[in-house]
């Protein structure tokens, strides 16, 4: 019965994605579409260029790109897809191994200094934008300090580093006060208070019962956070050089590249969407009394 319960609830989170996703595209194009300047099959009706983008973007059949004829718009974004998938889902997974000790450590040693460091540092990330903490580190280790870490480019984990530390530390800075406030409020619960004054030890007892519980609630702004991560990557992209979906974006759109403009929005769109259906899987993970269905 799980199995099936799974499976249902797999085939209506799929079904929502492509339909979401559809409507996306259709409303980005009707944006661009109303952007100034010429546009290719612009002497047919409106609702036979959405319709018939829609279908392209979804189907991934652009054919070559405007700016490029020699390479096809498939062959451009499969290449620039990957780098950008794995600099937000990098950043994503730095921010979540960072941010859930931290909450804990600030939960546990609430109105302390560590408490005090830990809040302040996880605000200042938050405050600092993901393009504004890049350009801080390109002075930092390109002029500042230069040649301990590249500043520029991708290919190798020494050029990863910088941008996805620049992506993930406003997102530690969530993770962690997030995860202290769950950690705080589990630490209230009775049945806590309970087995502690049964003589528990407490370290097993955060380890085994607070920690997964504060998990559960903490899921909830992970799909929010990594969405936030998606947009911020573009611009990211565009301060490293990285040659990902960020970089053919911003140049995509000043040039009217619809049709890569809109696959890329498409791709994009479809992680989000998918990472959303990761979390309300991770729901059922932390708290076996949620139902699939």
């Amino acid at each position: 019965m799980a199995i099936v319960g799974l499976a249902r609830f797999l085939a209506k989170r799929i079904v929502a994605v492509a339909v979401t996703a559809a409507v996306m595209v259709a409303v980005a194009y009707l944006l661009i579409y109303a952007a100034p300047g010429a546009r290719p099959g612009g002497d047919q009706p409106l609702s036979v260029q959405v319709l018939r983008s829609v279908w392209q973007t979804v189907t991934l059949d652009f054919g070559p790109s405007y700016g490029n004829p020699a390479m096809s718009i498939r062959h451009q974004l499969a290449r620039a897809f990957p780098i950008s998938a794995i600099l937000t889902i990098g950043s994503m997974t730095l921010a979540l191994l960072v941010g859930i000790p931290l909450g804990a450590l600030a939960a546990l040693k609430r109105n302390t200094w560590i408490d005090g460091a830990l809040t302040t540092l996880s605000l200042a990330g938050q405050a600092i934008p993901a393009y504004t903490l890049g350009v801080i580190l390109i002075l930092i280790f390109g002029v500042w300090a230069p040649g301990i870490l590249p500043i520029n480019g991708w290919g190798t984990v020494g050029e990863a580093v910088l941008p996805i530390i620049a992506l993930s530390a406003g997102n530690v800075g969530i993770i962690t006060r997030y995860m202290r406030s769950s950690m705080i409020e589990t630490l209230r619960k009775d049945y806590i208070r309970t087995a502690e004054a049964k003589g528990i030890r407490r370290e097993p007892l955060v380890m085994r019962h607070a920690l997964r519980n504060s998990l559960t609630a903490l899921t909830t702004v992970v799909g929010p956070t990594f969405a936030f991560t998606v947009v911020s990557a573009v611009w990211v992209e565009q301060i490293f050089s990285i040659p990902g979906i960020g970089s053919l974006m911003s140049t995509a759109f000043p040039t009217k590249n619809v049709p890569l403009s809109m696959t890329s929005i498409y791709l994009l769109s479809l992680m989000v969407l998918c990472m959303n259906i990761i979390v309300d899987l991770l729901y059922r993970v932390f708290d076996p009394r949620v139902t699939l269905g």
